[in-house]
């Protein structure tokens, strides 16, 4: 029998053993037999940390702000959760946020999350969970700007001078970069800029003295060792990144001005909307920023008169598309493209949000040779690539400032990531709008997708992990300028944000788990991985593939796996295969359900008698909630002896029970 290290939930100890390699080992029983599972702190990187909640209330309890911050309310779901919690504040899809009392591992939250999920009265509950810049920086220096010229074998550019020769943009267009502010007094985007937000409603992490309020500058983001964590390793120092004004420039540089570098769009307007500081940025700030931008109502906010055409998001995190998913369906509805960065960890996009969302332009890095950047995420999300660049004169050149701190002298600088390769593409996707205003979004992602450079031969992109191809300018205007002449337009279908599914009916994202814990996340109140291969469970195999969820198997647990998914009206029928085993001589000592915004769908009971012992398929109709995105999610707990397990694979939806 294979054995795991024992993960703490509570102690920092804990933590740092389970990274490090704990001595102590125990057995996870089932029926007398179990695997091997590891911590769920990912090796080689700290785990993230939060001290926010996200909770939105079921339809019939649903509350206003001051409702919601009532103290009988609040001690309520501080009962439910097990620890006090603070109300903070309202924010977008009649959601709150809640303060803890310190910052915990992610993972903890959603132990908590999953907790208070459980009130009758709780649509859903998530941890607002921090997302950083997605780049890699460099050492500055000038340089020219390899990355917008047109594509030749050894240097695969964006090919903007084409463009340029069709449209350079108009002042009506307008592009919202929600980043860590910019700095408007630089050279290259002074004047270029409407109105912006600054959404950081923590006064730490906002670093300029105060909350929300109408000024979207980057008072610079640096941090001092330890300052954003301590476990299982202090953060390290870093200086202040500028990133936003990076972003901005390659965006919207001031142009033909004889000073500094070009940007993509030489007329549009910048809409800057400040949501990563200190630390990086939580969700909720990061949602109501999407809103905002595309000139949907904020609750305590004025009004964005200025609505994006484009948000670019260079930013992204580890996760379930979760909370963005409802603010990004919205804000395309109001006729914004949201492009979003795929990440920078040389991993599935599937894993990171808000690259995995539904009605996002996910945009891959591509180097000088027209590979996959090193760094750069990659997989079926992916919708189109764009030049990000490796390193030093082979990254991507653009506004900058020295201050290592605080602003001091404007600079320009090569950088390199995802964050780089995000705005050529809205950056270019606001040169559309340019030439023929009436685009829908499916429009310029069907012009973006279907007029990329084809990916060099022998390059290690492909359609199947970089998108259709490396963005080109001059074709996407060139097309965009005809569009509305054209009678017989080709749409190319948008990257499936799914991984596999179960039998004959609509996929749910990586519903047969052959990806791992990608898109689905996961909580085990005695720290255990759930979504495991055959290797690491002794006598169960996987219903097809090697991958499958095992929740149980362990004394005095609480464990689950969710995600979001939309339950169309023509197969609102929920499919998945289980095999249950158990000790328990009767039903009720340890429980599961299948559960829908919180709400038991389908309940499981555990006993010798009632165990399957087998794969068997079960359907559940969520007929009652068609039309709407809902937080699906599989649910166990077990009590302090004999053991039960429930596996779970090939989760699906179909039009007939």
């Amino acid at each position: 029998m294979r054995m795991r290290a024992v993960s703490s939930v509570i102690t920092s100890v804990g933590l740092l053993l389970g990274v490090m390699g704990a001595p102590a080992r125990a057995v996870r029983a089932q029926d007398g037999g179990g695997p091997s599972r590891a911590p769920r702190v990912a090796p080689g990187s700290p785990e993230s940390f939060t001290d926010q909640l996200i909770v939105r209330y079921s339809s019939d309890a649903r509350v206003t702000a001051p409702q919601a911050a009532g103290a009988d309310r609040v001690e309520a779901l501080s009962a439910a959760a097990g620890i006090a919690l603070q109300y903070f504040r309202p924010m977008s899809g009649e959601a709150h946020v809640l303060k803890l009392p310190q910052s915990l591992p992610e993972s903890e939250v959603a132990q908590i999350a999953a907790r208070l999920a459980a009130a009758p009265d709780v649509e859903y509950a998530e941890p607002d969970g921090r997302m950083y810049p997605t780049l890699t920086p460099n050492d500055p220096q000038y340089g020219s700007q390899w990355h917008y010229s047109a594509p030749v074998a050894g240097s695969y550019g964006a090919n903007l001078p084409g463009a340029w020769d069709i449209t350079t943009g108009i002042t009506s267009v307008v592009v919202a970069v929600l980043d860590t502010g910019i700095l408007f007094d630089h050279p290259d985007l002074a004047g270029r800029t409407v109105p912006g937000y600054d959404m950081i409603a923590d006064i730490a992490v906002a670093n300029d003295g105060g909350g929300r309020d109408a000024d979207a500058s980057d008072p610079g983001d640096w941090v001092a060792q330890g300052e954003c964590y301590t476990t299982p390793t202090p953060n390290p120092a870093n200086d202040s990144s500028w990133h936003g004004t990076h972003v901005a420039g390659t965006i919207g540089a001031a142009s033909d001005n004889g000073d500094g570098v070009a940007g993509i769009n030489w007329s549009a307007r910048i809409l800057p909307v400040r949501v990563l500081g200190k630390c990086g940025g939580y969700v909720s700030d990061i949602a109501d920023g999407i809103t905002w931008a595309a000139g949907l109502p904020v609750a305590g906010l004025p009004a964005n008169p200025n609505p994006a055409r484009v948000i670019n998001m260079s930013l992204g995190g580890s996760g379930a598309c979760g909370t963005y998913q409802a603010v990004i369906d919205a804000a395309t509805a109001a006729g914004s493209m949201i492009v979003a960065a795929a990440g920078n960890s040389n991993l599935n996009a599937s894993g990171f949000r808000p690259a995995n969302c539904n009605n996002v332009v996910t945009v891959a890095a591509t180097n000088r040779f027209g590979n996959k950047a090193s760094y750069s995420n990659f997989g079926s999300v992916v919708e189109i690539a764009a030049p990000g660049g490796e390193g030093g004169a082979d990254g991507v050149l653009s506004t900058l400032n020295a201050g290592t701190t605080s602003p001091a002298g404007h600079s320009y600088a090569y950088y390199a990531g995802t964050s780089m390769a995000t705005p050529h593409v809205a950056g270019i996707a606001s040169l559309l709008w340019s030439v023929e205003p009436t685009l829908t979004v499916a429009d310029a992602t069907a012009i973006l997708r279907g007029t990329v450079t084809p990916f060099p031969t022998g390059s290690t992109c492909n359609t199947g992990n970089c998108g259709s191809g490396i963005v080109n300018a001059a074709a996407a205007v060139q097309l965009a300028d005809v569009w509305a002449t054209l009678t017989n337009k080709v749409y190319l279908p948008l990257a499936a944000k799914s991984l596999g599914g179960g039998g004959g009916g609509s996929l749910v994202p990586n519903g047969n788990f052959e990806s791992g814990a990608t898109v689905w996340a996961e909580s085990s109140s005695q720290g255990y991985f759930l979504i495991l291969q055959d290797s690491e469970v002794n006598s169960v195999p996987a219903h097809s593939g090697t991958w499958h969820t095992w929740l149980g198997g362990v004394y005095d647990e609480v464990a689950f796996i969710q995600q979001s998914v939309t339950v169309s009206a023509g197969q609102p029928h929920l499919y998945y295969y289980e095999w249950t085993r158990s000790t328990e001589p009767g039903t009720g000592f340890d429980t599961g359900s299948v559960r829908v915004n919180g709400a038991p769908v389908r309940a499981v009971d555990f006993s010798t008698s009632t165990a399957s012992n087998a794969w068997v398929m079960r359907t559940v109709d969520l007929s009652a909630y068609v039309g709407q995105t809902v937080m699906l999610q599989f649910y166990m707990t077990t009590d302090s002896s004999l053991h039960s397990s429930w596996f779970i694979d090939d989760v699906g939806f179909q039009g007939t029970p």
